[in-house]
């Protein structure tokens, strides 16, 4: 007869190697902050597999009491979202909370061999606590670059406003360091990986535990991403007006430099309200504007009146047709 204890430990050993498979390197940085590049970058190692962004995983998902797992998903509104649909993987049948979670990434990470690392631009906290054992590659890029490129992309309307999801982002990172342990995480910055690809990439493979491969270099072959150029960084010295960044210096210069990047002006004034009712004026137009030439006036009001009125599947029509507009703008 099989010892109980052997078994035991057998059973302890594969419960421990199923938790590894199950807790992914998470690459986080904020939105605009090149995790799309690095995605690019560790997919195309032969021994990495980066599927894409998946902030889905924690954008819907509950703390529940009353659940087998104490969590329950909004598997409508996880079907809905953008993200969660490009992956084109099927919610299985019968599943819910943390057991949903493992059988997703599951399937994240039979798309392809080798060791899972997924891209994420908010809620790590939650997702660290989800996921016993994870690792994070943070990058960080400088705070004046992340919001021109924001306001690029028609979310805010003014660099005071646009560097607010990047401050969430970092806020975010501290929480998590917290509850990691000092081997579980590594940082880099945009700008370093601009000035020195392969010195980058080569301690971000040590960290997860692979050799170093060229072909991570090789992501312009298969996209529309060039290849690495200092160039693109610190972009915002001679494409944002000086006025918008002491702006926006003056907002979280203290955070900025205790990552490294120094204000450009001093002292750091705060505008006055008259200024900030500006701002605020010139944010709001801006939002809209954009969303009105991309989306059309009917999607962009719609899914926000929707919204704030919580018609919830008015608001998913409403951007199921802002997604596919975005789709189209991607391509």
């Amino acid at each position: 007869m099989p010892d109980s204890s052997a078994i035991d430990q057998s059973n302890k050993q594969a419960d421990a190697a199923l938790q590894e498979l199950l807790a992914p390197v998470i690459v986080f940085g904020a939105l605009r902050s090149g995790t799309t590049l690095l995605r690019l970058m560790l997919n195309a190692h032969p021994e990495l597999n980066n599927p894409g962004e998946v902030d889905f995983l924690t954008d819907h998902i509950r703390p529940a009491p009353d659940a087998p797992t104490g969590w329950r998903y909004d598997i409508p509104a996880m079907r809905a979202d953008r993200m969660f649909r490009a992956q084109k993987i099927e919610i299985p049948e019968g599943l819910d909370g943390l057991d949903l979670l493992q059988a997703l990434l599951r399937l994240l990470a039979a798309k392809s061999r080798g060791v899972l690392c997924v891209s994420m631009h908010r809620d790590l906290p939650l997702a660290v606590q989800l996921l016993p054992g994870a690792r994070v590659v943070h990058l960080l890029r400088d705070p004046r670059d992340v919001a021109r490129s924001s306001v690029d992309m028609g979310w805010a309307g003014t660099l005071y406003h646009a560097c607010d999801h990047w401050v969430k982002s970092e806020l975010d990172w501290e929480r998590s360091c917290a509850m990691l342990g000092a081997g579980d995480w590594i940082e880099l910055s945009f700008e370093g990986l601009m000035d020195a690809p392969t010195d980058e990439l080569a301690r971000i493979c040590a960290f997860i535990g692979v050799p170093y491969s060229d072909k991570m270099l090789s992501y312009p072959s298969h996209s529309t991403y060039a290849p690495p150029d200092p160039s693109v960084a610190r972009q915002w010295t001679h494409r944002c007006a000086p006025r918008d960044v002491a702006e926006l210096e003056s907002k979280i210069g203290a955070m900025m430099s205790a990552r490294g990047y120094t204000p450009s002006t001093a002292p750091l004034v705060a505008p006055s309200r008259f200024r900030r009712a500006q701002l605020t004026l010139r944010h709001k137009l801006g939002k809209w504007s954009f969303g009105i030439r991309n989306y059309g006036v009917v999607p962009f009001f719609g899914a926000r009146l929707a919204s704030k009125l919580r018609l919830k599947p008015v608001q998913r029509y409403f951007q199921r047709r802002i997604d596919a507009r975005i789709r189209q703008m991607l391509r």
